[in-house]
């Protein structure tokens, strides 16, 4: 009998204890740039501070000597980035020079592993300045002294322009928008932030569990779950001890 109840302790051990994680083999420190607030890790590395084997192919980002991090694009060139968000996988990005709403205009993320978390499209009008623009948001940065540009969601809005004033259209793009960035109305000044998200690889279920992912060896090919942070080792060897008192107590009580 009482050996069957040290039996039932140590079960109960088992399902309350977490499974171990082993640590990554490779060193792969969080890292950070300038003064931002937010860390680079897996599927993320900065050149030059974290080996190759601390990120994956198309998350490679640069650290420039203004402390700004840097995302290259293939076809679309560098964007400084705002945030990352592990757990949704989505990265923030704009324009350096401060004109996101030009780059949406050539905007191709093809030969990435990112994509747009939501897509609007959008009519592009060029206005004289002297057009009555008080009730519109045009687009300041892509506008200039002698006409405005205005990029309506409404495909009526922009006929109804075309028709009535001496606005003309003059082209037309689907371009990135996540739903916390749409501000509405008929026209929208299109200089926000990318929201810009990956599928692979998937790292959600390791930032759910506070850990980080990473490469399980030098080919490649697999992806897992690794904890590298003293505190959890900590932790987990305290509750064993712990757990472990409890079981000889109770064993002590039924010799």
């Amino acid at each position: 009998m009482e050996d069957f109840k040290v039996f039932l302790y140590l079960l109960i051990l088992l399902h309350v204890l977490p499974p171990s994680l082993a640590e990554s083999p490779y060193e792969c420190p969080i890292s950070f740039c300038g003064s931002s607030a937010y860390s680079i890790q897996f599927p993320f590395r900065v050149v030059g501070q974290q080996q190759d084997m601390c990120g994956y192919p198309g998350f490679n980002l640069r650290c420039d000597k203004q402390g700004k991090l840097l995302l290259n694009l293939p076809n679309s060139g560098d964007f400084s980035v705002r945030a990352i968000d592990y757990r949704s996988q989505i990265v923030q990005v704009y324009d350096p020079s401060g004109c996101s709403a030009a780059r949406r205009l050539t905007l191709d993320l093809s030969g990435s592993p990112f994509w747009g978390t939501q897509s609007k499209n959008y009519t592009l009008l060029s206005c004289p300045v002297e057009t009555d623009m008080s009730n519109h948001i045009s687009v300041g940065c892509i506008s200039n002294s002698t006409h405005s540009t205005l990029a309506t969601s409404s495909e009526h809005f922009a006929m109804t322009m075309a028709n009535q004033t001496s606005c003309r259209i003059i082209g037309s793009i689907t371009t990135p928008i996540a739903w916390w960035q749409d501000q509405g109305g008929l026209t929208s000044n299109l200089n926000m932030d990318l929201a810009l998200t990956w599928n692979s690889p998937n790292c959600t279920e390791c930032t759910a569990r506070g850990v980080v992912c990473g490469y399980t060896n030098t080919t490649k090919q697999d992806i897992t779950c690794f904890d590298n942070t003293k505190k959890s080792k900590t932790i987990f060897l305290t509750k064993t001890l712990f757990l472990l008192q409890i079981i000889l107590d109770l064993t002590k009580n039924v010799s």
